[in-house]
């Protein structure tokens, strides 16, 4: 056996439990808890519930939530938390709600749980990123991983197709990294493979019925789920680097640039792949795999370009130039003019 090192995470992960029954399940019977929940005020009914739980004291509902988690908005969140001192805090919603959760976990005293109602896969990774003067930075510590992870089924079943698609592709583009990123070993291929799978059992289905039936949706939230596991456990390439430029600091919306990223980004990287992550690749999704995801994306109407999501052709140079001051282990070596012309390829 080649040797290799296998990181993981102590978290708690609940599948299939209505949110609030897991909630239930898992407060503290000793004693009552204070509890902060970050979720948009969509979800201000099921907050209201929370509150009456047994063992919550009380609830404290910070409403506010916004893409890329600006700096501004992380001390707004921190101004409103601190006095309260919550035992719990609860994020409730996709990444922005979670990823504003992570950042205040560095900054209060509390534990994190989270329930995703997308399938973008932060709430089972330790990375967390906030935008300040139109730069993201991005950084990983353990603290900001949740301690409790609630998959519930329903918070996700009634999204919308142009919601809910780019986010299981943003998912996918976690299980692609991880097939070839430098610090896998075979644990994470075996599980980057297994969610792939789901991935695409999900796809072919949803290109049949054209609904997201409640199979489609545990298999997505299955494959988010092992998406945000690999992506905790190995290190970001390209991909994940070109999305946090053109989103961070381009504000393009995350799971739109994630899916548009996807096959352009492995195409760029192939040639410099193994054998066996190529295999891999093939064997989810035929040959040519980069060329089949595209494909896959305009059937399913997600077959975005850089200008159709609001990003200037002028504007190609600055962001290679932000790629390249990135120091990152990447299989393809980075060199400019390809990254220019993969980009071109992209408006």
């Amino acid at each position: 056996m080649n040797p290799f090192s296998y990181k993981t995470h102590a978290v708690t992960v609940v599948f299939g439990k209505r949110t609030l029954v897991a909630i239930k399940e898992s407060l503290p019977k000793d004693k009552k808890v204070r509890m902060g929940v970050i979720a948009s005020n969509r979800n201000a009914e099921l907050v209201d519930e929370i509150g009456k739980l047994e063992h919550v004291e009380e609830v404290f509902h910070f409403e506010k939530v916004i893409q890329h988690v600006p700096r501004t908005l992380v001390d707004e969140a921190k101004t409103f938390f601190t006095n309260k001192k919550p035992d719990i805090l609860f994020c409730l919603g996709g990444g922005s709600a979670i990823g504003l959760g992570k950042a205040l976990a560095l900054e209060i005293d509390t534990e994190l749980w989270a329930a995703p109602s997308t399938y973008s896969g932060s709430e089972m990774t330790n990375i967390y990123g906030i935008s300040n003067d139109g730069v993201k930075t991005v950084k990983r510590d353990d603290r900001v991983h949740p301690r409790l992870v609630i998959f519930d089924p329903f918070l996700s079943l009634n999204l919308p197709l142009e919601l809910a698609i780019p986010s299981a592709f943003n998912a996918m583009a976690h299980l692609v990294e991880a097939v070839y990123a430098s610090e896998g070993n075979p644990i994470t291929q075996v599980l980057a493979q297994s969610g792939l799978n789901s991935f695409m059992t999900a796809f072919e289905d949803l290109l049949q019925k054209g609904v997201l039936t409640s199979e489609i949706n545990e298999a997505l939230l299955f494959g988010a789920y092992l998406g945000g596991k690999v992506l905790c456990e190995v290190n970001m390439g390209l991909h994940h680097k070109t999305a946090h430029v053109l989103g961070g600091n381009f504000g393009l919306e995350h799971s739109h640039i994630h899916t548009l990223l996807l096959p352009f980004v492995l195409e760029y990287q192939w040639s410099f792949l193994q054998k066996e992550e190529r295999d891999i690749f093939e064997g989810v999704f035929g040959e040519k795999p980069y060329y089949e995801i595209r494909k896959l994306q305009e059937n399913l109407n997600v077959g975005y370009s850089l200008k159709k999501l609001g990003f200037e052709e002028k504007n190609i140079n600055k962001a290679v130039d932000y790629l390249m001051e990135m120091s990152y282990a990447n299989p393809a070596p980075l060199d400019k003019k390809r990254l220019i012309m993969m980009l071109e390829k992209m408006m």
